[in-house]
């Protein structure tokens, strides 16, 4: 079966700066339809949140890990804990503010953008166990240009 926390991760990747993006764009272009999306983008990516860690452990446990990579597995997961629950404090926070009138304050805007910071430094560590650990990657699968090229099967300009 093919790992299912990548899958659900693009969620939050995409819709949790879309939605701060939608704010800033509504907050100082007064739009208010922009704020409304804003707030559903965010409320969608904390419930996204929820199975994408889920998906996070069920992947994490059926991984064929070495010891190295599984120390490396369990800091990504400590960040995306951090990370869900920054989402769903911003998806109640944020909520909260529609509730009362739809308008974000600046300093809101201000530590929405450090969740997206920390979104980004999330997608680091989990590129580097993609991509530097080979995590759920089979080696026979994986053909570099140079070897194409040797085998003549590379494109001739």
């Amino acid at each position: 079966m093919k790992p299912l926390h990548p899958i659900l991760v693009h969620f939050q990747i995409a819709l949790l700066p879309v939605s701060v993006a939608a704010d800033a764009v509504g907050l100082f272009g007064h739009i208010v339809s922009l704020s409304h999306t804003a707030m559903w983008m965010l409320l969608s990516a904390a419930a996204a949140s929820v199975g994408t860690v889920a998906a996070g452990f069920y992947d994490m446990y059926r991984a064929p890990l070495s010891e190295e990579t599984h120390v490396r597995v369990h800091r990504h997961m400590r960040v995306g804990l951090v990370l869900a629950m920054a989402i769903i404090g911003l998806a109640t926070w944020r909520g909260l503010i529609h509730l009362h009138g739809g308008i974000v304050p600046i300093y809101y805007l201000d530590i929405a953008v450090l969740g997206v910071a920390l979104a980004a430094f999330q997608g680091w560590l989990g590129g580097e166990l993609v991509y530097g650990d080979g995590v759920f990657v089979r080696a026979g699968n994986v053909v570099s240009a140079q070897a194409a090229e040797s085998e003549g099967h590379g494109h001739q300009h």
